[in-house]
């Protein structure tokens, strides 16, 4: 039986995945459509994203370009929902979804795109993750990432309640230290964005029909479980958007080149 101290203890990665949140990557449907743009992605294309969560950057990117891929997740719950939002959302597509920590992930093959998004900051060794990457990309193949920087200094307070709904302290690194992780690829496109605060009504609205949505999934007949959820995902969201006002993020097509990496003989403009 699902109760409200069950929805409370849940571990933040689990919760998304538990209600199956669509745990969006920055910029959610614009990045993704840069991505295809400037990372050449086609029907050839084989994806590998990196913390999957609930599908969305896979999923979403299959269903516009008609590739084909894999996601893998530590948490059981987000591979669970994106299993469901495949044959949910896009039944056709040629994607799937595994359960694994990521520094045991094993393929035989190679991908000609990595979906990183944000995702590489929930990684205990980020940069150990991101070299475990480059083993399976193709020599020319795609680093697409998304990474938030800070534009201002967050003030330790705000650090402090933001580790305690997510987990992890948030990104407090500058836009250069940020990109000291990505600038040994090629840089073949990069766009970096302000983030517009969500209102109110806004974040009650999208709380509204995620809640609603989790609730007939599981089949939550106690009124004191759905309130749960939403309390939680509202703080989350709040939390957010609270971060908002100190972040920006940076949209990146990266190129691995083994005869160039991890040289650089192209200026940073």
């Amino acid at each position: 039986m699902i109760t409200k101290k069950f929805i409370d203890e849940l571990g933040y990665t689990d919760f998304v995945g538990f209600i199956n949140q669509w745990n969006v990557l920055p910029g959610a449907f614009t990045t993704i459509s840069k991505w295809i743009n400037y990372g050449k992605v086609n029907s050839d294309s084989r994806l590998l994203q990196v913390a999957s969560t609930t599908g969305f950057q896979l999923r979403e990117t299959a269903t516009l370009t008609n590739c084909s891929g894999i996601g893998f997740d530590l948490s059981p719950y987000a591979v669970e929902s994106a299993r469901y939002n495949k044959e949910t959302f896009s039944p056709n597509s040629r994607i799937e979804y595994v359960q694994c920590d990521g520094y045991q992930f094993q393929s035989d093959e190679k991908f000609s795109h990595i979906l990183i998004g944000g995702g590489l900051k929930f990684f205990p060794d980020p940069q150990k993750m991101m070299d475990r990457c480059i083993e399976f990309l193709h020599d020319g193949g795609y680093i697409l990432a998304s990474p938030f920087f800070v534009t201002s200094e967050v003030p330790d307070e705000v650090l402090d309640r933001a580790k305690s709904v997510f987990g992890i302290r948030p990104t407090t690194e500058s836009y250069k230290e940020i990109m000291g992780m990505y600038n040994k690829f090629e840089i073949i496109y990069e766009d970096k964005n302000s983030i517009e605060p969500e209102t109110i009504e806004e974040i009650k609205y999208y709380c509204n029909c995620s809640t609603a949505a989790a609730v007939q999934r599981l089949n939550i007949q106690d009124k004191n479980v759905s309130d749960a959820i939403f309390n939680r995902l509202y703080n989350i969201k709040m939390m957010s958007n609270e971060l908002r006002k100190y972040q920006g993020y940076s949209v990146l097509v990266l190129r691995f080149r083994k005869s160039i990496y991890p040289n650089r003989w192209v200026e940073l403009f």
